[in-house]
């Protein structure tokens, strides 16, 4: 069983003015658009539950973007804006590479962790815990899905959520590196606490999301301690291409009264790539630190990926919710359910690599059709075994 870890006092509070955020509609905007599901559809799905023996859920990141977590693929992804997330080779190439992941990180893990779950995450717990769900496997690193209240979880890419030392193993909660993080970078830090200290304007926030992070939402990591007798510059960020700042400027993104937008793993786009940010080393044998999560060009653990293979084998039903299915290792689970005899029934907006193996396909919102699930007469009620 996988549990949410507990997050510190000090990030709760630097957490406090967005967890607001997590609930406004303007964050529903990284959503894809999509009409609601039709009443055959929700009755095909209520109809799918009910003849299952043993129902598996597959999501992958359209899951959370109505909490307003992007994702990739969709016309609002990510990949629209040109963006590359950082792969395991490159994290290990160079200490420079290290630094702007980690400068990326700490100005978006204060908005990221603050994320709430959403309908579909709610719905999916809720139908767990009357029988109907009998495991989740999650592509998705933001612990929505057990913050919601989900206990069988596996999360098959792991969690931004958690920390591990590439040395000795050790683990240690995201939240507690924030903190050192804050202390090594006191500049980024007063400049993080002045950006999430700024009023909201809902529809500059709308806007911003609507382009999930171009090129103009960049803005300069703080590297040394500004000077108390001029306050930080609010010259916009320079353009990709452009020279770098100075180390001794600090400045704010060209957007009044919005924090920077995240990305899907929680981070966001600097445009001096966080040169000059400092990153601490394991406490316990001084190894480096990473995020506990299969990067692009990693490989999930044989452990993780053998009890995947397990529960997906159990099924005799398939429900995969919000994913396209392109990462092979999710599409090879579904290839290993239907292999079994599984039904594959899919809830997602758009194209899915498994389109041509589905059972039964809903194109609507998560949140919309997994809301009406949990509210249906026929799902209300616990299942009898």
């Amino acid at each position: 069983m996988l549990r949410l870890a507990l997050a510190s006092r000090s990030q709760a509070a630097t957490a406090a003015p967005l967890r607001s955020a997590g609930t406004r509609k303007v964050t529903a905007a990284a959503a894809p658009s999509a009409p609601p599901a039709t009443d055959a559809d929700v009755a095909a799905l209520v109809s799918a539950f009910q003849d299952s023996r043993r129902l598996v859920v597959l999501t992958g990141a359209g899951c959370s973007t109505e909490s307003g977590v992007p994702d990739y693929r969709s016309p609002q992804g990510a990949y629209s804006t040109g963006f590359k997330p950082m792969t395991h080779q490159q994290f290990l190439a160079s200490p420079a590479n290290r630094a702007r992941y980690w400068a990326r990180s700490f100005y978006g893990w204060p908005r990221f962790s603050a994320t709430q779950p959403n309908a579909a995450h709610l719905a999916l717990a809720e139908l767990e815990q009357r029988g109907w769900v009998s495991g989740l496997v999650t592509q998705n690193v933001d612990r929505l899905h057990s913050a919601a209240g989900s206990r069988r979880v596996l999360e098959l890419h792991g969690t931004t959520h958690r920390v591990i030392c590439l040395g000795c193993g050790r683990t240690s909660p995201r939240s507690a590196l924030q903190t050192q993080l804050a202390a090594l970078n006191p500049a980024a830090a007063a400049h993080l606490a002045a950006l999430l200290g700024r009023p909201v304007d809902p529809e500059a926030e709308r806007e911003q999301a609507l382009r999930v992070g171009s090129s103009g939402d960049n803005i300069r990591v703080a590297v040394s301690t500004p000077s108390a007798a001029s306050p930080p510059s609010t010259t916009p960020a320079s353009t990709p291409g452009s020279p770098s700042p100075g180390s001794s400027s600090s400045t704010f993104p060209p957007a009044p009264g919005s924090p920077p937008q995240q990305r899907p793993d929680g981070d966001v786009e600097l445009a001096d790539a966080g040169g000059g940010f400092a990153v601490p080393p394991c406490a316990a044998c001084g190894g480096l630190l990473k995020p506990d999560v299969v990067f692009f060009g990693d490989n999930i653990a044989h452990e993780v990926k053998d009890r995947a293979a397990a529960l997906v084998g159990s099924a005799d039903a398939l429900l995969v919710v919000g994913s396209s299915v392109q990462v092979f290792s999710a599409f090879r689970l579904v290839e290993a359910a239907k292999r079994a005899g599984a039904r594959l029934v899919m809830v997602n907006v758009g194209p899915t690599r498994a389109d041509k193996l589905a059972d039964l396909k809903v194109e609507a919102r998560a949140g919309e059709v997994m809301s009406r699930l949990a509210r249906h007469p026929s799902l209300q009620l616990p299942k009898l075994c």
